[in-house]
């Protein structure tokens, strides 16, 4: 249960550094994507974190050879975030450089929150976001390595 509340803190949490820090937007548009749905997820704003998703949008965690679908469609995702945001523990992120290739974007993701016994908690891992249409289509999450 803990991977899953870590797993759906890292799907939303992120913002690219220049963006967070109020410095001139990202001129990639996938970039500013990836960007606005962050920031929703650390405002803890589902309705604009949906707006932001493909009603196809896949989210899948990659350990070894094997890939899990952790939500599939918008409202599978609607589902589990909801129930994410309700819980107790509250997770931030912030995403380092990274890069844009074609409709994919990369980044390094870094999640910070306290656990039950009030220690600050991080993590980070590389994430894969593709951007279709202007919407999130698919996020692949890599094993955390912190």
């Amino acid at each position: 249960m803990m991977f899953r509340a870590v797993l759906a803190g890292l799907l939303a949490l992120t913002s690219l550094p220049a963006l967070a820090h109020g410095e001139e937007a990202a001129p990639d548009p996938q970039r500013a994507i990836v960007s606005a749905y962050v920031d929703a997820y650390n405002q803890r704003n589902l309705d604009a974190m949906l707006a932001l998703m493909h009603d196809d949008v896949q989210w899948l965690s990659v350990e070894a050879d094997t890939v899990t679908v952790f939500a599939d469609g918008k409202a599978d995702l609607a589902t589990q975030m909801r129930d994410y945001m309700t819980s107790p523990m509250v997770t931030t992120s912030e995403v380092s450089a990274g890069f844009v290739d074609g409709n994919f974007v990369a980044v390094t993701e870094i999640a910070r929150w306290t656990n039950g016994e009030g220690e600050e908690r991080e993590q980070s891992a590389l994430a894969v976001y593709e951007i279709e249409d202007g919407l999130v289509r698919r996020v692949w999450y890599y094993p955390a390595t912190r």
